[in-house]
């Protein structure tokens, strides 16, 4: 079986995003995207275009001392939308999170043009990044 086009850019997404391959990151991702992060930390809010989506990727590495990693599971995907259920670990402080999570994107034309964060358990997702 042949996988759906919309599957292979968040795969593609998740592999450029573990190599900190940022040439790809910019092929998959719209220069007007928006990426939708839930609550009220300093990471959450709406990230408009190519400059605020890589500082708030550059955030999440910085915020972490390095150790925030985001762990692909599995994509369903039709013809203008991809979800993606993945993991994520991070340790800030005192502060440590290990939770699931879905991403949803909107993608168009082969370019993620829209991304919305659903955490599994956003209080746990809130207490590291506040």
């Amino acid at each position: 079986m042949v996988e759906h086009p919309n599957a292979t850019v968040v795969r593609r997404l998740y592999d450029a995003f573990r190599t900190k391959d940022a040439e790809a990151l910019a092929q998959l991702i719209a220069e007007d995207a928006v990426w939708h992060v839930p609550g009220s930390t300093r990471i959450s809010g709406d990230h408009r275009g190519h400059a605020a989506i890589f500082a708030y990727f550059q955030t999440l590495a910085r915020m972490t001392g390095g150790t925030f990693h985001a762990e692909f599971v599995d994509v369903l995907a039709s013809e203008d939308y991809a979800a993606a259920l993945a993991t994520a670990t991070g340790k800030r402080d005192a502060r440590t999170y290990d939770g699931s999570y879905v991403l949803l994107f909107r993608v168009e034309r082969g370019r993620i043009v829209d991304a919305r964060l659903h955490n599994e358990d956003s209080t746990a997702f809130d207490a590291l990044w506040s």
